[in-house]
């Protein structure tokens, strides 16, 4: 496992998309998984997928593009974010070797590529939190350090992921604009769908409800 460490939290069934489980949404020749993945192993992490819904054949389209992703499967998925979370710190605990920082990322923001993961390490101070601001909206990815993330997996419940340690521990946040590397607008709706596919993919991501503020 390297120093950097990725993880992706793709179990989501997609519900208010209506196009299956969102790990497996087609993007360009590929899935939203494997994307994601390529995204953070470009940025020269280790990663671990969280998969749900669909897991067999998020495993088959991890395994053909990204041989090197270890992929979990998140049996209670169905209770939000917070145990797909979970599920995806457990390897670092069972491997008794754990990353210096992990970075923790959604599958569904594909305007999150391998330049953004790496302007987060890059400004990451040991011991604090970085995450990333999206045309000055605090949004997703969040980097923590591991002790930080495996404590925040403890606390997390339901579909809020990190957000109440966050909340706890304001201080220890540091923001980092992300808007000139990529877009921090995820894909929740078909209307979000369609932004996407707009030709003006150029635009700064809307400061709305498409933006999840804290995994």
């Amino acid at each position: 496992m390297n120093a950097r460490h990725a993880i992706v939290l793709a179990a989501g069934r997609g519900s208010r998309l209506g196009r299956g489980p969102k790990a497996l949404l087609p993007w360009g020749d590929e899935v939203l998984a494997t994307r994601a993945a390529r995204a953070a192993l470009g940025a020269g992490c280790s990663v671990t997928v969280a998969v749900g819904p669909g897991a067999r054949i998020a495993r088959r389209r991890l395994r053909e593009r990204c041989p090197a992703a270890h992929v979990v499967a998140v049996h209670d998925a169905a209770l939000g974010m917070s145990a797909s979370l979970r599920a995806a710190v457990l390897p670092l605990i069972a491997t008794g070797v754990s990353p210096e920082a992990v970075i923790v990322l959604l599958v569904d923001q594909p305007g999150v590529g391998s330049a953004v993961i790496r302007e987060l390490f890059r400004a990451h101070v040991p011991g604090r939190v970085t995450r990333a601001v999206w045309a000055g909206v605090p949004g997703n990815p969040i980097l923590f350090d591991t002790g930080h993330l495996l404590s925040a997996a403890a606390r997390a419940e339901g579909d809020a992921g990190a957000r109440a340690w966050i909340r706890m521990h304001p201080d220890l946040v540091d923001d980092v604009e992300c808007g000139n590397l990529g877009r921090g607008d995820d894909i929740d709706t078909p209307e979000d769908l369609l932004a996407w596919n707009d030709p003006d993919t150029s635009r700064a991501p809307s400061c709305g409800t498409a933006l999840h503020p804290l995994p």
